[in-house]
Formats: C-alpha cells, structure tokens, sequence
C-alpha cells in the first residue's frame, strides 16, 4: 500500500477545489505520488496520468469540498465554536476573506482552537479518502 503525504494531499484537494474544474490531481496508486495537471503546469518527474481517467494506477482527488475539508469545515467549526458570529464568518467566506477570519478569530481567542479543530477534521477526513482508495496517509 502506497503512502501519501497529509500536508501534500491537502493541497492538492485545495488547488482542484479553487482551481474550478480547470486542475486535476491523480494520486499514483503504485508510488503515493500527487500529479497535478492543468493548462499552466505540468509535473515533468513522472509519466503523466491521463486526465480523463480509466487508468486504475491512478486515482483523481477531489475538491476539498467533497472533502468536507473546504468552507464547509470553517462553518462547522463557526456553528460549534464562534456561534454568535456565524453570519459574519458566512460573509467573509463568501468574500473569499481569510485575513478576516484570522482576525476574528484572534478577536475570539479562538485560534488555537480552529486549528486543532482543523488539523484533526483534515486528517480525518484525507486518512477515510485514502483508506477507500487504497493508499495510507502519512504526515
């Protein structure tokens, strides 16, 4: 069973959920590599999986929404721990404002709790992902 990087994969959930259906990222079944391909980049140290699919050596990412790691997670965590400002946090996000959000957070003396809530909902949910693909996350 091949091992995947937490900290790699995430990003690689990140970049497809922003990247808006233009980027896509394969994980190597065989290696635990992340390839990532898009019209701009294009990983030049291994054979290149078809973006298209079919190749059972190579599985697709999803957006870190599906995830449950994106903005749902933030919301999440406003329900449970920053009630009060939930409107607010539902606002910045849908701003895209994250230096908001840090702010609010530190305002909140919640910061230290956010990312403890993140880190353990990430590895969590990446570690479930790639025990139904058949890799183990490492990191």
């Amino acid at each position: 069973m091949s091992t995947v990087n937490l900290d790699e994969l995430e990003g690689a959930a990140m970049m497809v959920e922003d990247g808006a259906g233009s980027v896509t990222a394969m994980v190597s079944r065989e290696t635990g590599m992340i390839h990532l391909l898009n019209d701009e980049y294009m990983d030049e140290e291994a054979p290149m999986p078809s973006a298209s699919g079919g190749d059972e050596r190579y599985v697709s990412v999803p957006p870190a929404g599906t995830l449950g790691i994106g903005d749902g997670l933030v919301l999440r965590f406003a329900a449970t721990h920053l009630a009060d400002d939930q409107d607010t946090v539902r606002d910045l996000f849908r701003d895209r404002n994250t230096e908001g959000f840090a702010r609010l957070l530190e305002e909140r003396g919640a910061g230290e709790t956010w990312e403890r809530f993140h880190a353990e909902a990430t590895r969590t949910a990446l570690k479930r992902w790639c025990e139904e693909n058949g890799l183990q996350l490492a990191g």
